[in-house]
């Protein structure tokens, strides 16, 4: 379990360093391509989440909606992943691994900016898709880990304490 929690501040680390020197170095809606006809570096501050939902709410009402929900579901993706770290799948973990240091990321950049640092910007020739930052990219990640999780892992034994069908009396005729 030390590994999970290492990973997960070293991979919050990450996209606060890079959302850092996005905002010291990257003038804002300023864009650069990387990748030509695919991904740009181009810096944006979304006051939503994915899609900029919510964005357009009043500040006074968005701000503490997603810093509750944001901190509500980090701190039970936290807890859930310490008190089942040893009954739960690989891909469970490694999800949990993925994700918390992205939501705790972005929870970060609301708490102090009022907003989300974005600047990938993924597009295909001319259609923009989106922009979004390293912790989305690892909340994309632990999702498909999450996935994985759901199709691959094997069911649990069952329980000793439920009868099995040898021992279980033969039904009644009447």
């Amino acid at each position: 379990m030390k590994f999970a929690f290492v990973a997960i501040a070293f991979l919050t680390l990450l996209d606060q360093g890079s959302k850092i020197l996005v905002r010291y170095y990257v003038p804002l809606y300023e864009g650069t391509v990387l990748l030509p006809n695919f991904l740009e570096l181009t810096h944006v501050e979304n006051k939503g989440v994915s899609f900029s939902f919510l964005a357009d709410l009043p500040k006074i009402i968005r701000l503490p909606l997603l810093l509750s929900v944001s901190t509500i579901a980090v701190v039970g993706m936290l807890y859930y992943l310490i008190r089942y770290w040893h009954s739960i799948d690989s891909y469970l973990k490694l999800a949990l691994i993925w994700i918390i240091p992205g939501a705790l990321g972005n929870l970060i950049d609301r708490a102090i900016f009022g907003a989300v640092t974005d600047f990938l910007h993924f597009r295909w020739y001319d259609i923009s898709f989106f922009v979004n930052n390293l912790a989305d990219c690892l909340i994309s990640i632990g999702v498909v880990f999450f996935v994985c999780s759901t199709l691959f892992a094997k069911p649990q034994e069952q329980q000793k304490t439920e009868p099995s069908s040898e021992t279980s009396p033969p039904p009644h005729n009447h």
